[in-house]
């Protein structure tokens, strides 16, 4: 599960996101419209130095409208976080600066009395800023830096839990037990680990996620580095 997301295309990300600023009902949106339509074109183009100063200037243009900045904040930080995991791991902290604006935003009720609610429950931004974290240990060599990202990303994976039950997001939190068992592996605690991912592979099999087949391989690997399986014995009969 955590390979599905980290691969995940950027025309997929891109698509899937489209209705933030997509209503160009008011003065100024055509605008913002026309700004992330170019920037969506050139990222597609692979020309990144391009098409992240326009994301900026997008967002800008929304200062007046913060749902919708905060929702274009969102995924634009999608963006910076599957660009960064291909091959800018520069760019992790300017995903979380996003994922953090738009915790401060939501945390502070921002949303509260609005005519829609925001599109992402604050559980699901956590789980997202903690994927920064996640993902950027991969790629770290020193030590002690690559221990405080994981570190850092269990303890906001942990804290999305609740919310994410609470919403029902089945899903997410499947997304979100899976990370947890990498993380913990990846820390060197394969017990735990086993236990998130029995979490989510228990949530893939009652909602009929398309994850369940590719978890399960992943549970059976971590069980076989807790307990490898012993060679047959050549003398016995």
């Amino acid at each position: 599960m955590h390979g599905t997301l980290t691969s995940l295309s950027l025309a997929v990300l891109l698509l899937a996101a489209g209705v933030a600023v997509a209503t160009p009902a008011a003065k100024g949106e055509g605008a913002t419209q026309k700004l992330l339509t170019s920037a969506e074109a050139l990222a597609l183009q692979g020309d990144f130095d391009r098409a992240l100063p326009l994301y900026e200037r997008a967002i800008g243009t929304l200062a007046d409208k913060p749902q919708q900045q905060h929702a274009l904040r969102y995924r634009y930080g999608m963006v910076l976080n599957a660009l960064a995991a291909r091959a800018r791991p520069e760019l992790y902290p300017l995903a979380r600066a996003q994922f953090e604006s738009v915790l401060a935003y939501l945390d502070g009720g921002a949303t509260l009395g609005l005519p829609a609610p925001f599109e992402h429950s604050p559980a699901r931004v956590r789980s997202a800023l903690a994927h920064t974290y996640h993902q950027q240990s991969a790629s770290e060599q020193d030590p002690l830096r690559r221990a405080h990202l994981l570190r850092t990303a269990y303890q906001l994976y942990s804290r999305a839990i609740s919310g994410l039950t609470r919403h029902g997001e089945w899903h997410n939190l499947a997304i979100t037990y899976f990370n947890l068992g990498q993380v913990c592996e990846w820390q060197g605690n394969l017990e735990e680990a086993i236990e998130w991912v029995e979490k989510a592979v228990e949530l893939d099999a009652r909602h009929g996620f398309a994850d369940l087949e590719e978890d399960r391989a992943y549970l059976l690997g971590l069980r076989q580095q807790l307990n490898p399986p012993q060679p047959a014995d050549a003398t016995s009969t």
